[in-house]
């Protein structure tokens, strides 16, 4: 019987960098969390570090990755991964600090929130993707956000 062994990634992104956490089906960190900064090689690097998580599983193996829907900052690490082909979830930051506060530990750092998001994919049964269906309208609506935040800074 071939089996498939899930890979849960967890992402907590913000301005200038992301913090990774991957596990595996029961839970455990597969290998130690690590940050990219939000460019092109790292995000290579990041592809590289999955390849090589995947060779070393037995069977077939399936990769998830989540994150919190933070607009601007999580937008083109969101596109880069669905443009190459892998489920992404996106989380309301609402729903992330709940799950958070399900923890006896609540305490809020980057790499405890990749892993937080982590077990949020973990729990999903099975992982849904959540897929920004017009990405032209999202672009445009955080767009405006900006522009109503500049407009009315004091």
């Amino acid at each position: 019987m071939n089996s498939t062994t899930m890979l849960y990634v967890g992402i907590d992104v913000s301005k200038d960098k992301s913090d990774i956490c991957i596990k595996d089906q029961l839970g455990n960190d597969l290998i130690p969390r690590f940050r990219i900064t939000n460019n092109k090689a790292d995000l290579g690097y990041l592809y590289e570090t999955i390849s090589r998580i995947r060779s070393k599983t037995p069977g077939n193996s399936d990769v998830v990755f989540g994150m919190e829907a933070t607009g601007i900052y999580s937008l083109p690490l969101y596109s880069a991964l669905k443009r190459d082909g892998y489920k992404v979830k996106l989380y309301n930051p609402i729903q992330t600090n709940g799950f958070r506060k399900m923890n006896i530990r609540k305490t809020k750092t980057d790499p405890i929130d990749s892993a937080i998001i982590a077990d949020m994919l973990r729990y999903s049964e099975p992982p849904q993707v959540n897929e920004i269906k017009d990405l032209n309208l999202y672009q445009l609506r955080e767009l405006v956000r900006i522009r109503h935040r500049l407009m009315h800074k004091s």
